[in-house]
């Protein structure tokens, strides 16, 4: 029987592996090379846990996951954030000025698009950070850099930091989602989070109608996010984070108008706040 583990989407040195490692310190982690075989590692229970990222506060949400989690019958049980601080890594005697192309993860090429601007090169996607460290290794051309962690540039002799904290943002964090296969025998009540998708019935004012239980029940209502299912390009879902437990006062309230007006209702979890979100606003 294999041993359980943190599923995470990438290559050692990338900074899902640093999440996972982090928020699983116990517990080995494996990468996989897409996110549906990470979802789908989790699903059969090969892999405990799975750290999926959801957003970032650069360059905003990964879109990918709305569309992995809904129908998974996985549980978000808890929520990781990670301070990214990205290098540009070339090879060992390259010079800033020799730079051309820039290999990264989109999401990472978006955090430092204005850096890249300033270097006057052309930014190229690449499967993930850690990848690309491994590519511009592999090619050996000086021309070449890649925009990862310095536990990247670490793993994979010939490279070398050529620049440290590029990210246009000084405080660029990504968050991710922490799901597993096992439903949790019984969720928080406190200070906890709750994720909820739905689709809104086909009746004037229905989004408006649907949210506003919470606001009568004074329930704060973390974020919202409209996305479009890959397969049903006419229908528009809803992803919506709010605070409290949905079957305890208030938020039962505001989940019982909410059903009211929604269709296809499906919540992924209800989970503690990661402590860190004491560090930027308090909660």
């Amino acid at each position: 029987m294999k041993r359980a583990h943190v599923a995470y989407q990438g290559v050692p040195g990338a900074y899902s592996s640093i999440a996972a490692r982090k928020a699983f310190p116990k517990l080995p982690a494996r990468g996989y090379p897409t996110f549906e075989e990470v979802v789908a590692a989790a699903k059969r229970g090969s892999a405990a846990y799975a750290l999926l990222p959801i957003e970032n506060s650069t360059a905003g949400r990964v879109a990918d996951i709305h569309h992995l989690l809904p129908g998974s019958k996985l549980h978000v049980v808890g929520e990781y954030f990670l301070p990214v601080r990205h290098c540009l890594v070339g090879l060992r005697g390259a010079k800033w000025k020799d730079i051309a192309r820039v290999y990264s993860h989109r999401e990472a090429l978006s955090q430092c698009a204005r850096y890249i601007r300033g270097l006057g090169a052309e930014p190229v996607p690449f499967g993930d950070t850690a990848g690309a460290v491994e590519h511009v290794v592999a090619a050996g051309s000086k021309s070449n850099a890649a925009i990862a962690s310095a536990e990247a540039a670490a793993l994979h002799t010939g490279s070398t930091i050529l620049a440290r904290n590029i990210q246009d943002s000084a405080d660029n964090v990504t968050r991710f989602l922490i799901v597993t296969g096992k439903r949790p025998r019984r969720a928080p009540k406190e200070r906890v989070i709750t994720s909820v998708v739905y689709k809104v019935r086909d009746i004037p004012a229905a989004l408006f109608k649907s949210l506003s239980g919470f606001a009568t029940a004074g329930v704060n209502i973390i974020k919202l996010e409209s996305f479009v299912p890959m397969a049903r390009h006419a229908d528009a879902h809803f992803y919506i984070e709010f605070e409290g437990n949905p079957s305890v006062y208030p938020a039962s309230v505001a989940m019982e108008e909410l059903g009211y007006y929604a269709r296809e209702l499906e919540i992924l979890g209800t989970y503690a706040k990661s402590p860190y979100r004491r560090t930027f606003n308090g909660q």
